[in-house]
């Protein structure tokens, strides 16, 4: 008898999971059309899940800048690993 209740519980478990992950993946509503579009305001703030923790499978904390700031943090990023791939083809293997 426990070992039934046990078993009809995990089901019912996993046809629980199963469904609420069909309901995250459904699509969003359509904003309405007379909202200007957000990607326009470079002072929108955006927030971005952070890094996954080593050994989680859950994302670390979120991180929130403006859209300006965010555009400015990947052009730096770019340029320091343009800079740093140049300086290692210029040292080269034989140097």
């Amino acid at each position: 008898m426990l070992k039934s209740t046990l078993i009809v519980m995990c089901f019912g478990g996993l046809l629980m999971s199963s469904a609420s992950a069909l309901a995250q993946n459904a699509p969003a509503p359509a904003a309405p059309a007379t909202q200007a579009a957000p990607a326009d305001d470079p002072n929108e703030v955006v927030c971005h899940a952070g890094e996954p923790i080593l050994g989680s499978r859950f994302p670390g904390p979120r991180t929130c800048h403006t859209r300006k700031e965010w555009d400015q943090i990947r052009k730096d990023s770019q340029d320091a690993l343009y800079h740093q791939q140049m300086e290692r083809s210029s040292n080269g293997p034989g140097h």
